[in-house]
């Protein structure tokens, strides 16, 4: 058998072991629901959206300041609904819920502390009428007491381009730096606990007798990385269809390309991680000390997912450049500074070249120390001791 096959029949019957196992789909649909939870649920709880408030007016004097507010309330990303209420009737319509403050001629009345908006639109309508009534008192003419309340706004300009689209880059390159971060941790301890079975239960011993340790690692990558891909494919299509439809997101050629390229990231990224679950998940023999020796690699990913977040506030900072170039960290850093439009073609192709290569370089170290270590049972294997059963082998 070629060392071809042996790789193509091993990464075969990977995938068809894990897409039958029930944990595999319930991870699948419990992802699927939370990017489509996540997307759908803002606006069905009408989150993010326009606060609406009703204000209650209890004396006529106060009419003019609540109908004001009603119509600059859009300001403050507001509606405001005004409700004129009987003599006494205040504390009634605050009790019941009718109405969110009661504005009389004393004040703004309310059973808690009321919203910062409502508050500032009322004091701005406030402030409005009572120039109103001074300019009108002093004899100039409604028109040019309208030109008073309502000069020309100020013209605003920014030395740097206003991207308008950048909320939305903003919360593509989020998802894209947690999902990252999801599959290269989750994918590497499945890599990792596949190779503890193996090795428990005398399996390696069988497989081993037909193909060579690199064929047997380098099948269970490739298989694991395929099914990885198919699982982030299908995540990235229906999450991106659920916040098409809830409207959260419009899908353009810049949201595609993030998306692909956030493919790309995550097969260079478990390029880099894979083999070096497998030589850790080599070096014990049960399920129970898988953990102890995947620790490392899952804090590295993790802080490189905190580093994410710096890197989302100052895509153009000197951390997003350095950790672009960092092949730890850039599988989770470089696909967010591509959603927000922050990376160029040559950093990008940079990136992934510093990041291959560092790859390339590891996995035949990492592959010399699971063939020291996978037919080794009993206790667990030092890293030194495996790097030596390999080069006596």
């Amino acid at each position: 058998m070629t060392g071809r096959m042996a790789v193509t029949l091993v990464a075969r019957r990977e995938v068809t072991e894990r897409v039958r196992e029930k944990s595999f789909a319930i991870s699948t649909a419990v992802s699927i629901a939370i990017i489509v939870l996540v997307a759908v649920l803002p606006k069905a709880l009408g989150l993010g959206g326009t606060d609406e408030f009703v204000v209650g007016v209890a004396d006529r004097a106060s009419l003019p300041v609540a109908q004001a507010a009603a119509r600059g309330a859009g300001d403050f990303d507001a509606k405001i609904q005004v409700q004129e209420l009987a003599p006494g009737d205040g504390p009634r319509a605050l009790a019941s819920g009718d109405v969110d403050v009661v504005l009389s001629s004393r004040g703004i009345r309310s059973t808690e502390e009321p919203d910062d908006k409502l508050v500032n639109a009322l004091q701005v309508a406030n402030r409005q009428a009572r120039a109103t009534e001074a300019l009108r008192d002093s004899g100039l003419s409604p028109g040019d007491q309208r030109a008073a309340l309502a000069p020309p706004p100020l013209r605003v300009t920014t030395v740097e381009p206003v991207d308008p689209q950048q909320d939305r880059k903003g919360t593509l390159a989020f998802f894209a730096a947690m999902i990252l971060y999801g599959q290269l941790i989750g994918y590497g301890y499945f890599v990792a606990m596949g190779v503890v079975e193996e090795k428990a239960s005398r399996v390696v011993e069988v497989l081993l007798s037909s193909i060579r340790a690199r064929h047997l690692l380098a099948g269970k990558v490739v298989g694991l990385g395929i099914l990885g891909l198919f699982q982030l494919l299908l995540i990235a299509v229906l999450g991106l269809a659920a916040a098409t439809a809830a409207g959260a997101i419009d899908i353009d050629d810049d949201v595609i390309a993030a998306a692909w390229m956030a493919l790309v990231w995550f097969l260079v990224g478990y390029a880099f991680y894979a083999s070096l679950f497998a030589a850790a998940g080599a070096l014990v023999p049960r399920q129970e000390e898988l953990q102890s020796v995947t620790t490392p690699l899952t804090l590295i990913l993790l802080i490189s997912f905190f580093v994410s977040f710096a890197v989302l506030d100052n895509p153009d900072g000197t951390l997003a450049h350095v950790t672009s170039f960092i092949p730890m960290t850039a599988p989770i850093t470089m696909p967010a500074r591509i959603a927000l439009g922050a990376a160029s073609t040559v950093e990008i192709v940079g990136a992934l070249c510093v990041t291959l290569g560092a790859a390339a370089l590891l996995i035949p170290l990492a592959g010399r120390i699971y063939s020291g270590a996978v037919l080794r049972t009993g206790s667990a294997v030092k890293l030194r001791d495996a790097w030596r059963a390999a080069r006596t082998g």
